[in-house]
């Protein structure tokens, strides 16, 4: 014990009661607070109001709470508040439990958990970069652990989290401080703008300010959703494959690689019974201003594809080969080159709105228009 202004008494236990600018010291860990139990036999200090601890440039605070020596161990209750010793991550919650030699923070009672990002300038370089805002990284969760040595977050149950234009669910997540990405665990869904992606594991490198790339193993999704613009309409699209990859530049989705089992559809919001249609083992298609530029599709590749002028259906173009690839012009396709055991079917508009001997087909997956981030 350094300091107290008064000691105000000792009970038959043996437990000193401390008051004003109450000040324990441990190694490099400090507590102060107004008013204090002492349980010196016990090497055990229990704060009853307005606790204060900083260990190697951390800081806890809270509205009570006890810090046990031979354990190594502190507890704070009520208002909790903590920051981490770089000072770009802070988390508030109602109840913690602190290990001081491993360093790990366990937080709970509705915990929220920030990252935050300053504001960068232009380079005055001449080179590409830009300025970025100042940006907040948020994890919402029933629990939240950190570990301090190592810049890792841990959130479990219930985990929300969001960024900018980043917006996560999830059953678990960890979040990498130093790597600056996230990995995410049980039904994870990831919205970044109008694209929506799943699976049964994604991780995400943010890479500073902006997004750059996000991986999905297992049961791969992603669901986009095009505005109308005065020269195109709405429009979805689909990717499904066992593992996907996705690159960002500006913010924006620049690549798509889909692997084993790829399949990617697309259609116009307003002709939901002729769905284009092309997969393969393995996919890649690459964006230029948010749209489709072009796609590849390798091994047993397969596309299907309605050709409209205006509103008018003049037919459904079929083809399969080992490598098929498309070029886009305005979000339609504008070419396609077929390679090895190539084959094709055009059928006409004679056959109807729906070509004969199938029914129309109807994408599948989820409504990323109508979904609320």
């Amino acid at each position: 014990m350094e300091n107290a202004d008064k000691l105000e008494g000792v009970r038959s236990t043996g437990e000193y009661v401390l008051s004003g600018n109450v000040r324990f010291r441990h190694g490099d860990l400090r507590l102060e607070t107004q008013r204090a139990l002492w349980q010196r036999e016990r090497n055990r200090v229990v704060s009853e109001s307005s606790l204060r601890i900083t260990n190697r440039g951390a800081l806890l605070t809270a509205d009570r709470g006890s810090y046990d020596r031979n354990a190594d161990r502190a507890e704070a209750t009520g208002r909790v508040f903590m920051r981490d010793s770089s000072g770009e991550v802070e988390a508030r919650g109602h109840h913690l439990d602190y290990n001081r030699v491993a360093r790990i923070a366990v937080l709970s009672g509705d915990p929220v958990a920030r990252r935050f990002y300053p504001a960068r300038p232009a380079s005055s370089g001449g080179g590409a970069a830009r300025a970025t805002p100042a940006d907040t990284l948020s994890i919402r969760a029933l629990r939240l652990q950190y570990n301090d040595s190592l810049g890792i977050a841990v959130a479990e149950g219930n985990v929300v989290i969001t960024r900018r234009d980043l917006h996560i669910t999830c059953g678990r997540a960890e979040y990498r401080q130093r790597e600056d990405s996230l990995i995410l665990h049980e039904k994870p869904v990831a919205r970044v703008e109008d694209s929506e992606i799943r699976g049964a594991v994604i991780r995400l490198g943010l890479a500073g300010e902006e997004l750059r790339g996000l991986r999905v193993r297992g049961q791969a999704e992603a669901l986009s959703y095009e505005k109308a613009t005065d020269s195109t309409a709405a429009r979805r699209s689909r990717v499904t494959g066992d593992s996907l990859f996705m690159a960002f530049v500006g913010g924006a989705i620049d690549s798509i690689e889909v692997f084993t089992q790829a399949e990617g559809t697309y259609w116009e919001v307003s002709k939901p019974d002729h769905v284009n249609r092309m997969n393969g083992d393995y996919m890649v298609m690459r964006f230029r201003d948010r749209e489709a530029r072009e796609a590849r599709v390798l091994g047993a590749a397969r596309s299907t594809y309605y050709h409209f002028e205006g509103d008018t259906l003049k037919g459904r173009n079929r083809a399969d080969g080992d490598t098929i690839a498309l070029q886009f012009e305005g979000g339609k396709i504008g070419e396609v080159l077929v390679q090895g055991r190539a084959s094709g079917v055009y059928e006409g508009s004679s056959l109807g709105g729906a070509p004969s001997g199938e029914p129309p087909e109807r994408p599948a997956g989820g409504n990323v228009e109508n979904e609320t981030p």
